[in-house]
């Protein structure tokens, strides 16, 4: 089995910088343009099955990149992480204003909580469950994932049978694809954030 892993295009809270797991922002024309690009680099591939979240960045991402009427299997776990009341806030105006919850955020990410938001071991916890099942699929074919930086480099760490910290060791592109191969049960990371076209194996 194989899996091509996607980040969905740019938003215009990536451009400033601000915290927004849960807020369901459409593509900016960046990221409409970001995720043509990947269309380009992967339109030799058939997939056989594409797994989106729910939030619309990812959706529409995925509808530029696979041909229209192509089926989209929707999966919440894939969600990224919800900051609750961070969300839509620059990181310094939270240091100020919220000064002993981004510490502890700071201190110890992974027991830590965002204000209101989801706790990290929840978000770590369904993720790492998604990646599981994700990875148990019995069908020979090519699996396009469209979803977010956080839900991406954990899955991979996962399935590379590495520690959840591991996950900040891969930085997705916008414009990029990662392809990850099973291998009977053995994880082979083949490509990582390509920006070359993929030339299938015959």
């Amino acid at each position: 089995m194989r899996f091509f892993l996607v980040r969905h295009g740019q938003t215009t809270a990536n451009v400033s910088g601000v915290f927004y797991g849960s807020t369901d922002l459409s593509l900016s024309p960046q990221g409409i343009e970001q995720s043509r690009r990947v269309a380009g680099y992967l339109s030799g591939v058939s997939f056989g099955r594409t797994i989106v979240s729910q939030l619309q960045r990812s959706q529409q991402s995925a509808r530029l990149v696979v041909p229209a009427g192509a089926e989209l299997h929707v999966d919440s776990r894939l969600n990224e992480l919800d900051f609750g009341e961070w969300e839509m806030r620059h990181f310094s105006d939270i240091e100020k204003e919220s000064p002993a919850s981004w510490q502890r955020w700071m201190d110890d990410w992974q027991n830590a909580t965002p204000d209101g938001g989801e706790a990290f071991s929840h978000f770590a916890a369904r993720v790492r469950q998604a990646a599981d099942e994700t990875g148990k699929q019995r069908e020979n074919t090519d699996t396009l994932i469209v979803a977010h930086q956080g839900v991406l480099s954990l899955m991979l760490a996962t399935w590379l049978g590495m520690p959840v910290e591991a996950m900040w060791h891969f930085p997705f592109g916008h414009d990029t694809y990662t392809v990850v191969d099973n291998q009977a049960g053995f994880w082979v990371l083949r490509v990582f954030n390509s920006r070359s076209v993929w030339q299938t194996e015959e």
